[in-house]
């Protein structure tokens, strides 16, 4: 969460301008394809498995060099699932590690052919996972949809410090939390900032939605605007939100918990 007076990314720049350069970025930019700026690239249908996990005492280095020995390992190729993003906690929430798992759909990770790839690469799977349960001291799933995996991957490469939020709703108000992501990444846009990526639970963990923000460094993270106070406002109001000072109780509107995390790349 960022309200109207939290960081920015980069110097001062008008919106329009701002708006120019998303347009401009192509297909190798933090977007993704122009096209997609607002659509798969920031919030889409692609299926992720979203695994958080706590290292068993002293085994925080060694869990994260098997993860790393399994990708190089050639299994993701011989099953044809993909590798998981692997980022690292920092600071914040109680999870050692996060890791998100592109499995595009349910209909393709459960693919007749996948699942017989997978049966067959089954004793590799077996030795994996006992190295790695006796690594681990908690793990926690959730299937959630979000951006295209072309525009994550993206985004990660090209940047090196996460910050996660991750949200339980309160009854009733789902939409309506999902709604105020989009207003605050309407309001980070209009201060030439880039928008948070949005994921939505679907099976799992009592995680409704979770966002992340993609910055260069803890500094990019916590630049100041370079915006008067009186354009801030005028960005807040044309976002939605009653004033710029209003952004972050906004939020607590439409939600029981949430927990904000900062992370690191991996892998």
């Amino acid at each position: 969460m960022q309200d109207g007076l939290g960081a920015r990314k980069g110097p001062r720049r008008a919106f329009a301008p701002w708006l120019a350069i998303i347009l401009l970025i192509g297909a190798t930019g933090y977007f993704g394809s122009p096209a997609k700026a607002q659509d798969s690239a920031v919030r889409g249908k692609y299926l992720y498995r979203v695994t958080t996990l706590r290292a068993a005492p002293s085994g925080l280095t060694d869990l994260i060099d098997l993860l790393i020995r399994q990708e190089e390992s050639g299994y993701y190729v011989l099953t044809r699932d993909e590798p998981p993003i692997i980022m690292r906690h920092s600071q914040g929430d109680q999870w050692d590690l996060l890791l998100l798992y592109p499995l595009e759909s349910y209909e393709k990770y459960f693919d007749d052919d996948r699942i017989e790839r997978r049966e067959d690469n089954r004793e590799f799977a077996r030795t994996f996972e006992e190295r790695f349960n006796s690594l681990v001291a908690f793990k926690e799933d959730l299937l959630a949809y979000g951006p295209d995996v072309e525009a994550l991957r993206t985004a990660f490469n090209s940047n090196g410090l996460f910050h996660i939020e991750m949200f339980q709703a309160l009854a009733g108000m789902h939409d309506e939390l999902l709604h105020e992501r989009e207003m605050e990444n309407d309001f980070l846009v209009r201060t030439g900032r880039r928008p948070n990526m949005i994921f939505v639970g679907d099976l799992g963990s009592d995680v409704d939605s979770f966002t992340i923000g993609f910055y260069d460094s803890m500094q990019d993270f916590a630049a100041p605007s370079g915006l008067s106070p009186e354009e801030i406002e005028a960005a807040a109001r044309a976002a939605g939100f009653p004033d710029r000072n209003s952004i972050g109780a906004y939020l607590r509107r439409f939600i029981s918990q949430h927990h904000d995390t900062f992370a690191v790349k991996v892998r």
